[in-house]
Order: C-alpha cells, then structure tokens, then sequence
C-alpha cells in the first residue's frame, strides 16, 4: 500500500531536529530496530534459521515474521531485537508462492488449469498435521492461482493468498479434485505483503556484511543487507500525525483526528494501520476508527493503539489531546 495516495488534513513541517528519516539512522540503531530480508535456504526451520542469525550477529534477540517449512525455500524477514515486536502486522501479510507439484501418474493440463480455477476464493481448509496451530477449519482466501508449467506428471503454479493459508493443503485438494494422488514437490515464497524475492539476501551476504563491519568499520556492506523496521509495515495503510502529536502517541494515547497530518486513501474502520511522523518514522500499529473520508474533516479518537514502537523521548511534548 505504498503506493497508495495520501490526503492531506493539514499541512505541516517536520523538525530535523528530532527523529530521523529511517533510512539515515546509524547502524547502532538499525541494529536495535532493523530486519533482514532472509532467502531462506532448503533445510532448516524459520527457528533454526532466526537463532542462527542472532548468534552471528550478536544480538539480544531475533525473531521471525511468518514460519516457512523446513523443505520451503524463499522470503523470510527476521527481526533484530526491538524490530521483532512488528511481528503481528508482517507475519499476517498476504504472500505470494510459487509450488511444485508431483502427481501419482500424468493428466491433462486442461484438466489442471480448470481445477485450479475452482481455488479462487475463499476456501476452508483444516491445517496439515505438522502445523504449528491447532487443527481445526478456517477459511482463507486465494486472490490469483495458475498454472506456470507442466512436465510430464509435475505441475509448476503460483498462488497468492491470504497468511494462513497451506499450499500443501492446496496441492492434496487438487489431487482430490483430479482423482489422482498428488503431493508439494518444491514451495517457495516469493512474496510477503510488499517484500519480494529480489530484496532478499542468502545467509552468508547477510553474515558476511556484519563482519565488513565489525572487522573493518565498513558500515555500507552493513547497510546493503539491513533495513529499518518501517519496511515490515510498507503493506499497511499509513496516518502521518504532526510533530505535535508524536510525543502524546508514543506515550501510549490513542490517536485524535487532530493530530493528523495526512493519510492515506482506502481506510477502512477496523484495518490496521501503521501510525509514522511525518519523516516516515513508525510510532504505533493502531487500529483505525474512522475511514479515510472521515480523517479528512471528522473530529475524535481516529484510531486506538495496538502497539508502541517508538521511545516517547524521540519527540518534544507539545501537544494533549482533549
């Protein structure tokens, strides 16, 4: 939702003096509140792979936003200690899989594309036995499903669905469908909210460019494999509020329409959104009371926090709401 519009309330300025833009905080704070982008490898669990980095990197904590199986491959973002705390608003992001699929004997690629097509939607599906949650029906929904590519009696797709929803699952309906036994050969993520494969880096880039700049003081090879918590929430709708009313959010206030700046179209009441300054800064993940028609010109409470993630001292107090 990045590129979503913004709409503006009320025009104002932003103090360098206070804060920073998040791409210009130093290392030291990148570290403190910073994700990798990991293209998990084949093998381990996101665990495996979390602990890991947090041993290499030294740091107090790390933490994953959305499991991928030990034999998926593909866009893990991990957290660097306060960073993990965004956890709720990426690891529930839509994503975006590319799958492998093994069928018992060949069929039709017709026969596969219509199947396919019945998966748009919103499905109910009951989770895999070695899922992490507890096994009972849910609905998900698929936003887009096809076919990429067909080889003898092995099917290439891609599918983009809502979290939570179990391509493995998927692959063993379709074999139902099909009257044909069919399992997830290969699963790999190529999307989650608006991180994609191409921002990722391997294990050892990531490992390598700490050391740069442990060893050697080379902050920029730090730098090409980190970056600021802001990028976990890049997918949600965002209300910029004015240096005024930062202070007052970070302390733990809900947010008042008239601390609002701008905003962005396509609000809904009840989304969450990811309450930032004026710089781009993330304060609090909220949840919106109004829509973005009404944060335009409506007075009272536009929407009540979820979760801090700013220090309350970053800004001056300046501002109470009524």
């Amino acid at each position: 939702m990045s590129n979503k519009e913004w709409y503006t309330r009320e025009e104002a300025e932003t103090d360098p003096e206070f804060g920073s833009v998040p791409e210009k905080r130093s290392v030291e704070q990148m570290m403190n509140k910073g994700i990798f982008l990991v293209d998990k490898p084949f093998g381990p669990q996101s665990k495996q792979v979390s602990t890991w980095l947090k041993e290499e990197l030294d740091l107090r904590k790390t933490g994953h936003f959305g499991t991928l199986d030990p034999n998926a491959t593909g866009v893990l973002p991990v957290g660097a200690n306060k960073a993990t705390r965004v956890n709720e608003a990426l690891a529930k992001a839509d994503k975006e899989y590319i799958f492998e699929a093994e069928f018992k004997e060949n069929i039709e690629s017709k026969d596969i594309r219509e199947k396919l097509k019945e998966f748009k939607g919103v499905n109910k599906q009951v989770p895999p036995e070695k899922s992490a949650v507890k096994r009972e029906e849910r609905e998900r929904e698929v936003y887009g499903i096809e076919m990429l590519e067909k080889k003898g009696n092995k099917v290439l797709g891609r599918v983009s669905c809502e979290s939570g929803f179990y391509v493995r699952v998927l692959i063993t309906e379709l074999g139902e469908k099909l009257d044909i036994e069919a399992e997830m050969a290969e699963l790999r993520r190529i999307r989650q909210g608006e991180i994609t494969e191409d921002q990722t880096d391997i294990l050892q880039d990531i490992v390598d460019g700490y050391r740069f700049y442990k060893d050697e003081g080379r902050e920029e090879e730090l730098r090409k494999v980190l970056h600021p918590m802001e990028k976990a929430v890049a997918h949600l709708p965002k209300i910029a509020v004015k240096d005024s009313a930062v202070n007052a959010v970070a302390n733990g206030a809900d947010l008042g329409a008239g601390g609002i700046s701008k905003f962005q179209e396509g609000i809904s009441e009840g989304d969450m959104v990811a309450i930032t300054t004026l710089k781009g800064e993330l304060i609090a993940l909220g949840t919106s009371e109004m829509t973005s028609e009404q944060l335009y010109d409506e007075d009272g409470t536009a929407a009540t926090l979820q979760s801090v993630h700013m220090d309350p001292e970053t800004y001056p107090k300046r501002w109470k709401q009524s």
